[in-house]
């Protein structure tokens, strides 16, 4: 079976106190994940990136993160946990931070 990732990119951190709320949910849900060795919300890289093939698009950083199945990165994303985590940054995220994040499918 194919596995399913996120794949984020930070551009801009308005409001580091939400941002730092919702960064403490996540990584809460990647440890009870690990405790229970799911499988799933497994972060296999994050950094700043190292080369940019389009100009003028500078990130903070970008992020991956590994689950079993793309079918569980989507039930992931929709996890109450998880968007427990995602109301940290309110209504309108944009007020807190300018990022984009993809499920995608891969081997």
């Amino acid at each position: 079976m194919k596995k399913g990732y996120w794949v984020g990119q930070v551009k801009e951190i308005k409001n580091e106190e939400k941002w730092g709320q919702y960064l403490e949910k996540f990584m809460n849900i990647v440890a009870e994940e690990a405790e229970k060795k799911s499988g799933n919300f497994v972060p296999t890289a994050s950094s700043e990136p190292k080369f940019y093939v389009q100009k003028n698009f500078d990130l903070l950083y970008s992020a991956v993160v590994e689950f079993n199945s793309v079918q569980d990165a989507i039930d992931g994303y929709n996890d109450p946990r998880y968007q427990e985590a995602l109301a940290h940054l309110g209504e309108n995220k944009e007020d807190v931070v300018v990022r984009n994040v993809v499920i995608i499918e891969a081997n």
